[in-house]
């Protein structure tokens, strides 16, 4: 599996730095954060009567506290970094 390239992460970190995503983690108060090295697909369900494959999502990228863990989500569309979005601009 390809890691995201070092250009793509700069995108991300500096993005979200613009954007003020920078508040210390919510639940242990930790400052220091990992970018997870891949991009990850939400499903998006209307109702629950069973796991969908396949269908609607939301591409986002990981940060992880360094401390304990925890888990924030960021959608890359509203981040403006899905693919075709600089030529849009």
């Amino acid at each position: 599996m390809d890691k995201l390239s070092e250009k793509d992460k700069q995108k991300i970190i500096s993005t979200l730095t613009e954007r003020r995503a920078t508040l210390p983690c919510p639940r242990c108060g930790n400052s220091q954060f990992t970018l997870i090295d891949g991009y990850f697909n939400e499903t998006v369900q209307t109702e629950l009567k069973g796991i969908v494959i396949g269908g609607l999502s939301v591409p986002s990228v990981v940060i992880a506290c360094n401390q304990c863990g925890f888990m924030s989500h960021h959608a890359i569309g509203v981040l403006g970094l899905l693919p075709g979005e600089e030529e849009k601009k």
